[in-house]
């Protein structure tokens, strides 16, 4: 990478060069490309896209890791909906373990009604912040707040909990 930048800043001088001995319209142009270059050069030394506030290891809330594998969370859920069947034979095939499900429930415990509901809507039947704020009749950030605020609870209950959700 470091061969790369060096070469990129070498075509940078060159441009700069150029751009001062040039006529008038062909300095619009060098222009344009010194300013594209100093955005790959300082791309590739900072590795995150120049101008912007936030890097990837500052995402809003809603992008990082969730508190546990989703798979798991609507696996669970379906264990306790009798109206989702495993299979269309019935079978209960990768259902979730009683173990497995102890440890969601524990997480879960410390949730109003409404959290859990919202959560569980979210992360079991895999709806969109926009299609249960519609059927809630709420807005879309009040979902989005509810689902940060549960996210928090469980991984505070998590720390805490006697139950281990590693391994």
């Amino acid at each position: 990478m470091q061969e790369l930048i060096e070469e990129y800043t070498e075509t940078l001088h060159d441009v700069e060069k150029m751009r001062e001995k040039a006529a008038e319209d062909d300095k619009i142009i060098l222009g344009s490309m010194a300013s594209d270059l100093k955005y790959a050069i300082q791309w590739m030394k900072t590795g995150r896209q120049p101008g912007n506030r936030r890097g990837v290891e500052r995402l809003a809330a809603y992008q990082k890791e969730k508190s546990f594998d989703p798979l798991e969370m609507q696996k669970f859920f379906r264990s306790t909906c009798d109206s989702y069947s495993w299979t269309e034979d019935g079978r209960e095939e990768n259902a979730i373990t009683e173990w497995d499900k102890i440890r969601i429930e524990d997480a879960l415990s410390v949730l109003t009604d409404r959290e859990k509901e919202i959560y569980l809507m979210s992360r079991g039947q895999m709806l969109s912040y926009d299609d249960i704020a519609k059927l809630l009749c709420v807005s879309k950030s009040t979902i989005q707040t509810t689902i940060e605020r549960a996210e928090n609870k469980i991984r505070q209950q998590i720390s805490q909990s006697l139950f281990s959700f590693t391994g």
